[in-house]
Formats: C-alpha cells, structure tokens, sequence
C-alpha cells in the first residue's frame, strides 16, 4: 500500500507548479517577481492537500479546478487585461498539458510507485532527474508547437493574393505585406507593390521587355530613349530606392489600371498604386513574388 507523505505531495506539487509557471512566464514574457511565481505554485500546491480530506473531494471537479487554475494566474501574473489574462492561461494550460503528459510518460516507463487520484499525481520515490529530463522534452515540444503556430498565423495575416492588370492584361501573384517596404512614387506619393520581373514579364509591352533583357534597367537615358516614343511613356515611372549593399538604386515601376488585392473571401480595388520591377527573387524558396508596402491598406 501507497503511503502518502503531505510533506512530499506539497514539494512535488510545488517544484512542478512552479516550473510550469516559469515555463509560461518566459513564452509570454513576463517581467514580474519571481516570488509571485513561488506563491502561485504554493497555492497550486496547497490544493492537493485536499486529497487527504474526503468530505472536500467536491472541490476536486472541473468547475473548482477552473477556479484555481485562474486563481493561480491571477496571484502570479496579476494581468491586468482579459486579453493578457487569456494569454497566460492559455499557455498555462498549454504547458499543463504538454508538460503533464511528458512527465507522466517518464514515470510509467521507470520503476515507481505512485498513484493518479483527482488529477492528483503522487510518487513515492520521486525522482528530480526524471522531471528535469520532463522538463526538457517538454520544452522542446513546446517551443516546435508553438513556432509552428507562429508561423501558420504569420502566413495567414501576412500572405495575399493580388491581381494585377495592365493593357486589358491580368496576372494573380503571391504576395508578402512586408514592414521594410516604405516604398512610394516620388512623382505621385502613390506606394510601391514591388513584383519580380519574371512574375509580370508577360503583362509588359515589348519595348519594356527589351530593357531587360537587354541589362538596362539601371541606365536611366537609354530606358528615357526607348520609352519616350511609346504609348506607355506618361504609365511609367523611375522609383530610387536604398538598401543595403546599394545606395543609389532604381527600379523601373509603372501605373497599373488596376490591382486587386484578395483578403478573407474579400476583393479590395487598389488604384493608387505603383508596380515596381526588380530583377531580383524576392523569396528564397518562391512562397511570393510580391513586397507590398503595408501603406496599401490605407491608400
């Protein structure tokens, strides 16, 4: 028979409170005192006790455990938002889970003597080299699940389709809504779609192609000299530009009839708005061919 020490049950309660905490203190980076942290986890702890007394085993359902888990948040976080309130226990929770699975798994797989009663874990021969390699495994977990969704969010808010038309001519391009883009005409202040040349080539009267491939879009007389005597001499413009590596930049750009730019199910008509060309892969592995300038949204 399983004897149950209460000594024992707070400090391994405790030590596993206190280090989910610490967990969801970093991922939602939390500048606050540690000591609220110990005292959050003391509760938690103190909530095991109740194992020992039958007559208060009502307070072990789900509903009083979702008072206690909030209680727990609220003394070591004091979020002062329902938004960040939300956020630390939905990573609290997160990590209670992940964390609690791992850690079980490592002690079925060893030798121990233990018992699960009310969502209270107890071990007789607790071991702190078992929890650290939880700790570890869990973490890990963690941090992949978490990128991972990250990254979904990421592309979901921050990849568009666009439809560029030009001459009675449309093209849909992949798109990144990127910050670093500030890009605007000097001429009409309008902000710069910047698209692969490869992306848009079929779009582009032939006179512009040839600058191209030619290798003169950085030479601003001969592309004036083969422009000027076209229909498309008052569509185009020379945007300067810097980054890094070039100071003094240029890109060819035009004035589209129209760009369409696709959100949620939603079209949103864009006619204030440059395209300019570069030569360059804007993506490594070709998820976009387009930077839009976030001023887009508001032009």
């Amino acid at each position: 028979m399983l004897e149950i020490y209460a000594e024992y049950l707070f400090l391994e309660n405790f030590i596993m409170n206190l280090l989910i905490l610490h967990i969801t203190s970093y991922f939602c980076k939390y500048q606050g005192r540690f000591y609220k942290l110990m005292i959050g986890a003391s509760v938690g702890a103190l909530y095991a006790f109740i194992f020992f007394f039958p007559s208060l085993h009502f307070l072990f359902s789900f509903s009083m455990k979702l008072v206690i888990s909030m209680l727990i948040i609220v003394i070591s976080f004091t979020p002062h938002k329902f938004r960040d309130f939300f956020k630390y226990l939905s990573i609290f929770y997160l990590v209670t889970f992940v964390f609690g699975g791992t850690a079980f798994a490592f002690f079925y797989f060893t030798n121990f003597d233990s018992i699960l009663s009310n969502g209270i874990f107890y071990s007789n021969n607790f071991s702190i080299r078992v929890l650290l390699y939880s700790v570890a495994v869990a973490y890990i977990l963690i941090v992949l699940s978490i990128g991972y969704i990250k990254n979904k969010v990421n592309k979901e808010n921050l990849y568009k389709k666009i439809v560029i038309e030009f001459d009675s001519k449309q093209k849909e391009i992949s798109a990144l809504i990127d910050t670093g883009n500030s890009l605007s005409d000097p001429i009409s202040k309008f902000p710069v779609i910047i698209v692969e040349y490869s992306a848009i080539e079929e779009l582009l009267p032939e006179k512009v192609k040839e600058i191209f491939k030619n290798g003169n879009c950085n030479k601003l007389d001969q592309i004036t000299t083969i422009l000027q005597n076209t229909n498309w001499m008052n569509r185009f413009r020379i945007i300067p530009f810097t980054s890094l590596g070039m100071e003094n930049g240029m890109l060819i750009g035009f004035k589209p009839d129209s760009v369409k730019l696709k959100i949620k199910g939603d079209v949103m008509n864009l006619r204030r708005i440059i395209v300019g060309i570069s030569t360059n892969r804007l993506s490594k592995n070709g998820d976009y061919k387009a930077l839009l300038n976030p001023d887009i949204l508001v032009s």
